[in-house]
């Protein structure tokens, strides 16, 4: 089973897997990275403008998918 390594950029904060995951195919990463960038940007307090990309990597440490989530909030 192949293993895949999440980096995180939550509004310039960057977070590298260094331990990673096994999953079983390509769609098994998109569902892990759509259900993890909003999860992300639920649990975050800053409001405004938020940017959160996910950059997955495969063992030889290639970028294999990449996924960017933008929310922006204003209150009128």
């Amino acid at each position: 089973m192949p293993r895949y390594f999440f980096h995180i950029n939550a509004n310039g904060r960057h977070t590298a897997d260094e331990i990673g995951v096994n999953l079983n195919s390509p769609n098994d990463v998109r569902d892990a990275v759509s259900w993890t960038l909003p999860a992300i940007a639920m649990e975050e307090k800053q409001r405004g403008h938020r940017s959160y990309i996910a950059s997955v990597r495969d063992e030889r440490g290639q970028v294999v998918y990449t996924a960017t989530l933008t929310f922006t909030d204003t209150w009128h």
